[in-house]
């Protein structure tokens, strides 16, 4: 394999413009190192000369809705019932996010086997045009041993989903509340 010719240009030293070529001496920076007051004489003009760049700071300006001997008072709402009380109770109290937070405190996958089951249990069909369609089922038992906790974590997310579907979400949270953490499979469990 032949290579090109290597060019034998001189560089000016601010020829910095032109496009690296094959053979050019790759450009570095030439370090001047000072000590001492010099130095810190050096950083202190570097740093006026940027601190010149930007305009004083000037005092804020106040809206026009305010008048001068009213201007630190906002308008505020009776401590009786804020915003966000109101807000709140408009939020229902059982959300998906917050059996989840349930179902995934300290690391858990799912409920184990006989719990699963009543968990199950607890879940109703759904009635469609086409007849009764059935929750998802939890990981039989033959499959235990090698189903993947995270396909198991997975199986159980969708029947949280359906229950929130369904309007049973109390119902299913109340469930997971009542288990011991023993009831539970954990991450890195068998």
């Amino acid at each position: 394999m032949a290579f090109p010719p290597q060019k034998n240009t001189t560089r000016k030293k601010d020829d910095l413009d032109r496009p690296w070529e094959v053979g050019d001496a790759i450009p570095a920076p030439e370090a001047i190192v000072k000590d001492g007051d010099s130095a810190w004489a050096l950083f202190d003009e570097l740093t006026r000369q940027h601190e010149q760049k930007f305009a004083e700071t000037a005092a804020a300006t106040a809206p026009d809705s305010l008048s001068g001997d009213h201007r630190g008072w906002a308008a505020t709402q009776p401590a009786g019932r804020s915003l966000s009380a109101s807000r709140r109770e408009s939020q229902p109290l059982f959300t998906l996010e917050g059996a989840m937070l349930v179902a995934r405190r300290n690391n858990r996958v799912c409920p184990r086997p006989e719990r699963w089951a009543e968990f199950a249990a607890l879940l109703p069909p759904r009635k469609t045009l086409r007849g009764v369609q059935s929750p998802p089922a939890p990981v039989a038992r033959s499959a235990w041993a090698i189903t993947p906790p995270l396909t198991k974590r997975l199986c159980f997310r969708e029947q949280i989903e359906w229950a929130d579907k369904q309007g049973v979400l109390e119902n299913v949270i109340a469930f997971m509340q009542s288990m011991a953490e023993t009831d539970w499979l954990h991450m890195g469990e068998d």
